[in-house]
């Protein structure tokens, strides 16, 4: 009788976290916090095409440039995580944000701009097909301190190519241009 005493507990347990679950708000779990998603959420779509993109292991034309200085591989991608880290880095629904987006849409547009001059962002535009999925996504960062002065261009088009282009000017060191293109299937 005790087992069944035991599992009528059990039942009546999972019955109550399921109904508290279910009148939750719909969140995510941010380094153990649990945040509201408001914005589209970069870090996790750019995490789905890490994803794909290593089951399909295509081969990219890959321009990497210094400077003046520029060269062009065929290759597959080892570590699609670090190729991909500066647009999975990139989260809208961060706290620092909170108040400082602005955001415009049209049916296949959604442009997201940032008030406050602290902010690294300037502008993430996404670009949707017919279907309301993303096609394009660009993005515009700029950090500036004492030290040094960086922009940032990204730029991903679904199953096309992407960019990753810097500028840095560091104070003593001078400056940098650096530029990663790839194209898939090439």
């Amino acid at each position: 009788m005790s087992w069944f005493i035991k599992i009528c507990y059990g039942v009546v347990a999972v019955g109550l976290l399921g109904m508290l679950m279910a009148c939750s708000d719909p969140a995510t779990k941010v380094n153990g916090k649990s945040e509201k998603v408001l914005y589209f959420d970069l870090p996790s779509y750019f995490q789905k095409e890490i994803d794909s993109l290593k089951k399909l292991d295509p081969m990219v034309e890959k321009t990497v440039a210094k400077d003046e200085q520029e060269e062009t591989k065929k290759l597959k991608i080892k570590d699609w995580e670090a190729e991909f880290a500066s647009f999975k880095n990139i989260d809208l629904n961060k706290s620092a944000y909170a108040d400082f987006i602005q955001v415009d849409s049209s049916d296949n547009l959604l442009e997201y701009s940032f008030n406050d001059p602290k902010s690294d962002l300037s502008c993430v535009r996404i670009e949707l097909d017919g279907k309301g999925n993303p096609k394009v996504i660009t993005v515009q960062r700029d950090v500036k301190n004492n030290l040094y002065h960086t922009s940032e261009f990204l730029m991903y088009e679904k199953g096309k190519y992407y960019i990753v282009e810097k500028n840095q000017d560091v104070k003593v060191m001078g400056a940098n241009k650096y530029k990663v293109q790839g194209h898939f299937g090439s």
